[in-house]
């Protein structure tokens, strides 16, 4: 046979889909028609728009990229990986044309090749086998008409919202903006505005530099309370500063923008100069809902059935916001504005209630602190609460009083949370709990004993503490807390070597020649865990980091570009954790949105065989990464010393 070693390509070849679907026989027969190449690496096997292909490309060894070239102003699309036991040809074959994305081997690579016509029988013969190809041919056309899908959601798999993910603020903003000079009349600018039915009128400079902006309702509103006649000047009514934003920034950042700022429209500005404006009713006729309304109405709700009313309204639409296909930093930093108006309106709406019931008021300023995920800012679908409270300094006789009226406060807070789709902590750590609703004093008590006497139980509570944050806040407790804590841990090696081991104890998941590590048994058998594998190594590291350095950040990106700039971690390893985050965080999103729509309970395993070639070994590159920020964390707090 040619000198084939045709007994070890048949065990090979036995165990690659399509082909273990073939009989014993029909699998000799193929493998008697195969030939056997090698490609060195940065070789252009196929080329796109080229000659079809004449075999279906088996790779043994090595690995290959499918990328679509160059087209007009858009760079080459990487569009695949493809590695051991992955195939590569067959649309071209089946489809009879040119190929559609150029294959370039990225190392030495073997493959065992089937010549077209034996490759033709096989399919005309097997309908399985042409249904698997027919597959395959099928994706490879809709990635070609959809190119300019966005990057981060092909890898994560997201597949929802395209629209969201490739359009730019410029393909859906208004071009022809009504504008006026500073010193038009009131009664003037509300004639223009209804001459051309639009609800608003952006005021420029005489450069034609956009400064501010009079909406419908701020004439419904500023107007029409301030006012002495509808001959006064815009300017001295308008919005400023005019929120902007660039042309070429995704639309996602700009739902993000007006999310955050409550708005309803943006200037668009391309070097310096008015360019256009954008609505949020624009953006909506990409995601089919208003994200920017349903946080005005959680804002303007007045009472907390009011909120539990949403509840289903704001979990569509957080599950919407999650399947564009954004940045993850974009995504989590959006799901955390909604979580804060929610959590914020409940403490606000509880205050009221138990005044109204003749509790009185708060008896001292007093702010409700995130933690965990939350306080990280990373939370993505509804996870169990994690919150404490903190109230001002008190004299020891007065606290038992004020202390109580607060736990009744956070009581409300986290039942109203709780029936808002946010799960009560099944370990307790929750602003009702005594423990965790204390003073000024008692907090910096609390936490210094941590620092100073390090034990497994608060080394633990350390990792959910530790990421605090207000979201309500009636006065600096936060930050002077935040001083408090930097100031204990200066120069407490101790307890930083400790939390450093800590954070070891969740190891990546790759194991000799960088096979992943699975489950052996239960029902995750041959599942790997995305958060404790995953994003927990990187969150546990990028704290000690952040602690050891007095970075103030609270979330995981941003520790990790402090620990950048303080120079405790190099750029380049920084920048690849932060992708690898991206990645493992969108994967996850990904694993939550695709449990809900079949109605199960969100989980955070995942199978590596049922990831796509590319998102396997974008995985794999991930958590090599990873092990690699352990083993420096490992060594720079010399974390064999304690046990």
């Amino acid at each position: 046979m040619r000198d084939f070693p045709w007994q070890r390509v048949l065990e090979s070849v036995q165990n690659t889909p399509p082909f273990d679907l073939l009989g014993y026989e029909e699998l000799t027969e193929l493998v008697g028609a195969m030939e056997i190449a090698y490609f060195p690496g940065g070789t252009r096997v196929l080329t796109a728009g080229g000659e079809p292909s004449g075999h279906l490309h088996i790779i043994q060894s090595g690995s290959a990229e499918q990328s679509l070239p160059p087209q007009g102003d858009q760079p080459a699309a990487l569009v695949d990986l493809r590695g051991e036991g992955d195939t590569f040809g067959a649309t071209s074959m089946l489809s009879g044309r040119a190929p559609l994305f150029d294959v370039t081997t990225r190392e030495d690579m073997v493959c065992y090749m089937i010549p077209a016509d034996a490759f033709r029988d096989l399919v005309d013969n097997r309908p399985d086998i042409r249904r698997f190809f027919s597959f395959s041919l099928a994706r490879d056309m809709a990635t070609v008409a959809g190119r300019e899908q966005n990057s981060a959601a092909d890898l994560g798999g997201l597949g929802l919202g395209a629209a969201m993910a490739r359009s730019r603020v410029g393909d859906v903003m208004i071009r022809d903006v009504l504008t006026c000079p500073p010193r038009t009349g009131l009664r003037e600018a509300a004639r223009m505005m209804t001459a051309r039915q639009v609800g608003s009128i952006i005021v420029t400079s005489a450069q034609g530099r956009p400064i501010g902006i009079l909406t419908d309702t701020d004439f419904r509103v500023r107007v029409m309370d301030r006012a002495a006649d509808f001959d006064q000047q815009v300017v001295d009514f308008m919005t400023k500063p005019l929120k902007t934003i660039a042309p070429r920034t995704f639309a996602f950042e700009a739902l993000l923008t007006m999310s955050r700022h409550g708005l309803h429209h943006l200037a668009v500005v391309d070097d310096g100069k008015l360019a256009g404006i954008v609505s949020d009713r624009d953006l909506q006729a990409l995601t089919g809902g208003s994200p920017v309304a349903l946080a005005r109405e959680i804002d303007k709700s007045e009472s907390i059935d009011d909120l539990v009313h949403l509840h289903p309204r704001i979990d569509r639409v957080v599950e919407m916001l999650l399947g564009l296909g954004g940045s993850a930093k974009d995504m989590l930093e959006l799901v955390t504005e909604f979580n804060d108006r929610l959590t914020h309106k409940l403490v606000v709406l509880s205050e009221a209630e138990m005044e109204a019931e003749g509790l009185g008021g708060a008896p001292t300023p007093y702010c409700w602190m995130a933690l965990g995920s939350e306080g990280r800012r990373e939370q993505t679908l509804r996870t169990d609460q994690d919150n404490a409270l903190i109230f001002a300094p008190l004299p020891e006789s007065s606290v038992g009083a004020v202390k109580g009226w607060f736990l009744g406060l956070a009581h409300r807070v986290t039942r109203g949370l709780e029936r808002c789709g946010f799960p009560l902590c099944t370990g307790d750590i929750m602003a009702d709990n005594p423990n965790w609703c204390q003073s000024m004093d008692q907090w910096r008590e609390t936490f210094g004993g941590w620092v100073q006497r390090p034990k497994p139980l608060t080394l633990r509570m350390a990792t959910i503490f530790f990421d605090f944050r207000a979201v309500y806040a009636e006065a600096d407790y936060v930050d002077l807390l935040r001083e408090h804590l930097r100031g204990a841990l200066e120069g407490n090696r101790l307890f930083l070597r400790y939390m450093a081991k800590n954070g070891l104890y969740n190891r990546a998941p790759l194991g000799f020649l960088r096979q992943f590590v699975v489950e052996r048994s239960g029902e995750n058998k041959n599942k790997l865990n995305l958060k404790n594998h995953g994003l927990m190594p990187l969150v546990d590291g990028a704290r000690v980091l952040a602690l050891d350095q007095g970075v103030l950040a609270t979330s995981t990106l941003e520790r990790l570009e402090g620990a950048a700039a303080a120079g405790v971690l190099r750029p380049g390893l920084a920048a690849d954790l932060k992708e690898a985050f991206g990645f493992i965080t969108l994967l996850r999103i990904s694993r939550h949105l695709e449990a809900r729509a079949q109605g199960l309970e969100p989980d955070n395993f995942v199978n590596p065989a049922a990831l796509t070639s590319l998102q396997r070994k974008t995985l794999k590159e991930s958590f090599k990464v990873i092990s690699e920020f352990q083993a420096m964390l490992e060594h720079r707090y010399q974390t064999w010393l304690v046990t």
